[in-house]
């Protein structure tokens, strides 16, 4: 693996087990939470959305070009914290796989350097990491350790 594939994929994983630890203090029916506005998605669409970027941008390291939104949650039945974290690790798994054999320097079919792919699902989790918080405050839901740390959060 080379290193820029190192660093991030260490990056990816800083940030995907920040999003574990926030999964792992939920239950099925807070994903139904929504904001106070009328147009909020629920809390289990941010994490149905990263679950699918995720997917989408693997697919387009793969075939070098973007082959549109596909998420492997979408007629999974019951939707559950346990069930995302199961996809999700699923796409880590494939992303680490794909990353050892990839040079990321080399531009896909599209033109596009494959680094930029892997930037792209890093901003796109972090973008929800920013969402969960607003669901965290919203709801006082409990604030996961790693998350006080990472992103100074706390109740005063």
């Amino acid at each position: 693996m080379s290193t820029l594939s190192q660093i991030l994929l260490d990056q990816w994983q800083g940030i995907r087990a920040l999003t574990y630890d926030y999964l792992a203090q939920l239950s099925t029916d807070q994903l139904e939470l929504r904001l106070p506005f009328e147009t909020s998605q629920t809390l289990g669409y941010q994490f149905w959305c990263m679950t699918g970027a995720h997917e989408s941008y693997l697919t387009k390291l793969e075939t070098g070009a973007w082959q549109g939104f596909a998420c492997s949650l979408d007629g999974a039945g019951e939707i559950t914290p346990d069930l995302i974290v199961e996809r999700m690790q699923a796409g880590d798994t494939r992303m680490a796989g794909l990353l050892t054999g990839m040079d990321l320097e080399q531009p896909l079919a599209n033109g596009q350097p494959a680094y930029e792919v892997v930037m792209q699902m890093i901003k796109h989790e972090m973008h929800h990491h920013g969402q969960l918080i607003n669901f965290l405050y919203c709801h006082r839901l409990p604030i996961p350790a790693s998350w006080q740390d990472e992103w100074a959060l706390a109740y005063d």
